[in-house]
């Protein structure tokens, strides 16, 4: 017999009926991609759980802060991702120990699964990723931020990791009459990532051609005070004339800062009761099964594989590989 699981409301179609289920927390790049896979052959009742209504198809979205209605090709609802499967919105609150259950906000009963694959994924401040719930929120914020830069002259940007560089490259080409300062602590753009030296090289040489961006690396800002005016701490731009103060006392003049320094796990919902990492990310084995849980796996952003880039697709074959072996041991 199958754990009986609610799903509040929302319930797979009938030819999943009495299939194992398999409950997917997060549906991001991962979550969706192993729920596809899951789902395919109607051997499993895949339901994608997620806060949000829609898919967010971030990879693309910082693009949103100077083309219009750019955002609105970002934004997937949820309708066509699974045949089988059902996908429920709420906000896991808890997952449970074992792996066989989570808890849901507002939901008295727990939803238990006979499978679970965590991908809770990470945030970063709007705009590089938007905390919104539902779909119709989205567009209102980013068409404010188009406002806010096409009134800034000198833009800022502090950070030259990926965001900061994608940030950089976006404003650079789609409002060149603006004037761009990227600021970058580390002496090479980059460094905390697992990119080869020349790789870094080629991609700092191609900013610097930039005719409108001018890179400053090895400094730093003080920013604890700009960070003070934020208006929420989902937000990572401050706007306003002024003069910033470099730690090697460079000057420079900005209408528009944005801080692109750094990405946050999403660790909430399993921080208490899975095993994580020092960096807080979930430990797994080489299947992606979390360590003491047979039937739990985690991929993506939250699991501690390597700082790996986009894997996540390829990593959610492989747990769809393991589920598959393993439910047909059980049989």
């Amino acid at each position: 017999t199958h754990s009986s699981h609610s799903t509040m409301g929302t319930r797979g179609s009938k030819e999943v009926k009495d299939k194992p289920v398999v409950l997917i927390v997060g549906g991001g790049y991962g979550g969706v991609a192993v729920a596809k896979l899951l789902d395919k052959g109607a051997a499993f009742n895949v339901v994608i759980i997620d806060r949000k209504n829609y898919f967010l198809h971030n990879m693309a979205l910082l693009r949103a802060t100077c083309v219009e209605d750019w955002e609105k090709k970002c934004i997937i609802p949820y309708t066509k991702v699974l045949k089988y499967g059902s996908v429920v919105q709420g906000e896991v609150e808890a997952i449970a120990k074992d792996g066989k259950s989570i808890k849901v906000h507002g939901e008295e009963k727990e939803i238990r699964c006979d499978y679970m694959v965590v991908c809770t994924g990470s945030s970063y401040a709007f705009p590089a990723k938007v905390a919104e719930v539902d779909a119709t929120s989205v567009p209102g914020k980013y068409s404010k931020m188009r406002q806010v830069v096409n009134a800034a002259e000198n833009i800022t940007v502090i950070g030259g990791g990926a965001v900061g560089l994608e940030l950089t490259g976006e404003l650079s080409h789609y409002c060149s009459k603006k004037n761009i300062t990227l600021i970058h602590s580390g002496e090479t753009l980059l460094n905390k990532t697992e990119l080869s030296d020349k790789m870094k090289a080629k991609t700092l040489a191609a900013v610097q051609a930039l005719p409108n961006v001018k890179v400053m690396l090895g400094e730093r800002v003080e920013f604890s005070g700009l960070q003070s005016e934020l208006k929420e701490s989902s937000v990572s731009y401050v706007e306003g004339k002024r003069e910033l103060t470099t730690s090697k006392g460079n000057k420079v003049a900005t209408d528009l800062v944005f801080f692109c320094t750094g990405t946050k796990t999403n660790t909430n919902s399993f921080k208490d009761n899975l095993p994580v990492d020092e960096e807080g990310r979930i430990k797994v084995n080489e299947h992606l099964q979390i360590e003491g849980c047979e039937t739990a796996f985690a991929l993506g952003d939250c699991a501690a594989i390597g700082p790996k880039v986009i894997r996540s697709i390829e990593y959610g074959t492989m747990a769809h590989a393991t589920i598959d072996s393993t439910s047909s041991n059980k049989k």
